[in-house]
């Protein structure tokens, strides 16, 4: 067969990386993958996922020839992926794995330049290579560099893996549940790092998850696959405003309802006249002003309306026990986060639960003023909402699928 033979008639000519109606069977069972057709662009991240058995990983092990589709075909870069062969194919792609597969008998240096050394590549520029990578990532190669796996964590062999897949210089890789097997925290570390990463390399990227919190947090584009098939193909915005059908929408789950709450505006849900004082108040004065208005904090403010810090009831009890005759600006505490009102619900969200001592939050303009005030009992109200929206959908939804031909639900 010639390159003549196996250049790409039809299709995305953008596309690095393209599967025109792959089907994978394995004996007489249901096919693993349906009918799988997909243009993936050159540059962009783009995530499978779907539930546990719906043909993902096989998908992207076809990808390097380490399974054969069934039926259908898979073009790289305007060619058949047949026409290279196998071993050169794997070495045109980076391939990193959730259970890394680092070789314990070779060091980290050794280890990130393994492929550039099936390669030909001269041993000083191999060692180059890797100590490159290696300062990429924020680890040492003085340190690191002649270590072995066995002496790293499991989080810093996995950054490991991810620097081999790099090191030749790949233009696709290939991720299966590369973060999958970490700690949540270090798992947010990782993606995070992965992300300052593609910001400094331009790659295409084909990411298994199975954690749709990741899949938002990572991807240009989700396709999310039931049964071997693709049920919808989207970036992450747009799966969460537009889910194709009930599959998606269920799918998506709490996000959604989340991504409602990232819709609404800090204006939209914040009191608008939090009870405040200035910082000239004397301590008395202010502790009964929190007494006559039923709040345990108050914000502070300047002449010109700006915010000084917030104080709160149990420390100005105990500095008038205490006979401290200071206004109650000396007191303002302003280490605390602050929102905009143009900041989202969600976002407000996530600032009170990193503040767990904290009731509440200050607003302000972009000159300093305050402007309102948001509490967790907003917030609660906020989330309420979302949440009977999100099933007011789903049983108008549930309605319309049983209403009569011809007949319209409500």
């Amino acid at each position: 067969m010639t390159d003549a033979d196996m250049a790409s008639p039809v299709g995305d000519t953008d596309a690095i990386l393209e599967f025109r109606g792959v089907t994978k069977s394995f004996g007489g069972r249901a096919p693993a993958v349906r009918h799988f057709t997909l243009s993936v662009p050159r540059g962009q991240l783009v995530v499978l996922i779907g539930p546990s058995g719906c043909g993902k990983t096989t998908t992207l092990r076809m990808v390097n020839r380490l399974i054969e589709p069934t039926d259908g075909s898979i073009w790289l870069e305007g060619r058949n992926y047949k026409s290279y062969n196998p071993v050169e194919l794997r070495r045109r792609l980076g391939y990193v794995i959730q259970r890394i597969g680092l070789m314990p008998h070779l060091t980290i240096g050794d280890n990130i330049a393994f492929v550039l050394r099936l390669l030909g590549q001269a041993p000083q520029a191999r060692r180059a290579r890797a100590s490159e990578l290696l300062e990429m990532v924020g680890l040492d190669p003085a340190e690191y560099l002649d270590r072995y796996p066995t002496e790293l964590s499991g989080g810093q062999q996995q950054r490991i893996g991810v620097l081999r897949a790099l090191a030749h210089d790949p233009d696709i890789i290939l991720m299966d549940e590369p973060f999958g097997a970490l700690d949540p925290l270090m798992r947010e570390q990782l993606q995070e790092e992965f992300k300052r990463l593609l910001r400094t390399v331009s790659k295409t990227i084909v990411f298994v998850t199975h954690d749709m919190d990741e899949a938002l947090s990572m991807a240009d584009v989700i396709v999310l696959m039931k049964d071997g098939a693709i049920v919808q193909v989207a970036p992450p915005e747009e799966m969460l405003r537009h889910p194709a059908d009930e599959f998606v929408a269920s799918f998506m789950g709490r996000h959604r309802v989340l991504r409602q709450a990232s819709e609404v505006s800090v204006a939209d849900v914040m009191i608008a006249s939090p009870v405040m004082t200035p910082e000239a108040s004397g301590l008395a004065r202010s502790l009964e002003l929190m007494r006559r208005r039923r709040v345990n904090s108050l914000l502070v403010h300047d002449a010109g309306g700006h915010y000084v810090g917030v104080v709160r009831q149990s420390e100005l009890q105990d500095h008038i026990e205490a006979g401290d005759q200071s206004p109650v600006g000396s007191l303002a505490d302003r280490t605390a986060d602050t929102l905009a009102p143009s900041d989202s619900g969600l976002t407000a969200m996530h600032q009170l639960l990193s503040h767990q001592q904290l009731d509440s939050l200050p607003v302000l303009d972009a000159d300093d003023r305050i402007v309102g005030l948001v509490t967790r009992g907003t917030l609660v109200g906020l989330l309420g909402d979302a949440l009977r929206v999100a099933a007011d959908v789903q049983e108008i939804r549930a309605e319309a699928a049983s209403a009569p031909a011809g007949e319209v639900a409500r």
